[in-house]
């Protein structure tokens, strides 16, 4: 048996909050997590939308039912199998999403938000964007330890502020400790790390405060 890649042309979902013009000063973008599909993902984000702030809600290529074979559907951004194609996958379809953005809107400073799977999607793609990331917002989710250099040199320069849930099922107090010294010790790198009460959600005051702040940090 052998083994083929063939590159083919795709048409993959994006939606867009926001307006997108010679206005716009912030554009974020938001990967949701595992099973999320970006019509519900984005309703966290519509109370923060601003004449001159827009949301990007690229959707995870890998499409399933949650349940059985019918009902909801749900999406991911990658599974251990083909795990590194599809990783080079996600570069190519995130870095059209930018390259469309910051043509729309060629004025506006990028920020990143991820939650859950977005969080070690989004960390591995800084390293391969077309744009510069002003900052990055890591919710509830786990950093990726196999980060390479590139991500790592771009990480050490981009504002990063993470946000883990106290009771969150799927990342323990003992997992978060163990990848933040990962990253203090062997990466060099040292991320704003702060706990809210609850589990594996979006707080939405936390949430709105930071996007403010975040944008109105310095450049490092």
């Amino acid at each position: 048996m052998s083994k083929h890649l063939l590159e083919v042309t795709q048409k993959l979902r994006i939606v867009s909050l926001g307006k997108l013009n010679k206005n716009t000063t912030n554009i974020w973008l938001a990967l949701h997590g595992y099973g999320q599909l970006v019509e519900y993902f984005k309703r966290h984000f519509v109370p923060l939308s601003q004449d001159t702030r827009a949301f990007l809600f690229p959707q995870g290529p890998h499409k399933f039912y949650l349940q059985g074979t019918e009902g909801r559907v749900g999406a991911s951004w990658m599974t251990k199998e083909d795990r590194l194609i599809d990783i080079d996958n996600q570069h190519l379809f995130l870095n059209e999403v930018v390259s469309w953005g910051a043509i729309e809107a060629p004025k506006a400073r990028f920020h990143m938000v991820g939650f859950s799977q977005g969080v070690a999607t989004g960390m591995r793609f800084l390293g391969e964007s077309k744009v510069h990331f002003h900052s990055l917002l890591a919710w509830a989710g786990s950093w990726p330890p196999d980060l390479d250099e590139k991500s790592k040199r771009v990480i050490a320069k981009t504002h990063m502020s993470a946000w883990f849930g106290s009771t969150d099922p799927f990342i323990s107090q003992a997992k978060r400790q163990e990848r933040i010294a990962l990253y203090n010790n062997d990466f060099g790198l040292h991320p704003e790390v702060s706990t809210y009460d609850g589990a594996h959600t979006f707080r939405s005051d936390i949430l709105a405060r930071e996007i403010n702040r975040l944008e109105n940090t310095t450049l490092k």
